[in-house]
């Protein structure tokens, strides 16, 4: 297996030709997501390749999160929660069509995850949210993830849950 690492998008990056077999998620990496940086709105990560490291294999893209538990969240997460709650999203996380099934999409998540464990512990947060496209909900369930009552697409696990969290 190649030895790859995850870092942030930047400027030698070449994701001109960046396809994960998703046309949304393809155009979003190419004319999105450095705007998003830049403006400071969301962050997105690449995973590269030890033997090319400015072709990226994989991105993710992260992003604060506010919600209100009352509307957002199942009913057994939200009653003890306040009226307003922090978290934070996985809004996209895609693979390159040639280095699918080489399990990056779970290294990925799994950054994604460490990196949301670090910044509560440092600033706070309840939760994670991925919002799934391209029917990959299922995916996330099996980390347990569940989705939200009103939007199917979008799943949520608390921070505390987390492997690794270290309140548990």
């Amino acid at each position: 297996m190649a030895t790859v690492k995850i870092e942030a998008l930047g400027k030698l990056h070449e994701i001109a030709n960046f396809d994960c077999g998703s046309a949304a998620l393809n155009q979003w990496l190419k004319t999105t997501a450095r705007q998003h940086q830049k403006n400071n709105t969301s962050k997105t990560f690449v995973l590269v390749e030890e033997q090319s490291p400015t072709v990226p294999q994989g991105f993710m893209t992260m992003a604060i999160r506010n919600l209100t538990p009352s509307g957002d969240l199942p009913a057994a997460m939200a009653k003890k929660l306040p009226a307003n709650v922090a978290g934070y999203t996985l809004a996209r996380l895609a693979v390159s069509v040639h280095a699918q099934k080489r399990g990056y999409g779970e290294r990925l998540l799994f950054e994604a995850m460490e990196r949301v464990c670090l910044a509560s512990r440092l600033v706070g947060g309840f939760a994670m949210f991925v919002d799934a496209k391209d029917g990959a909900a299922d995916s996330c369930k099996k980390y347990g993830f569940v989705e939200l009552p009103s939007k199917p697409d979008v799943l949520v696990l608390p921070i505390a849950s987390m492997p690794g969290f270290p309140d548990r």
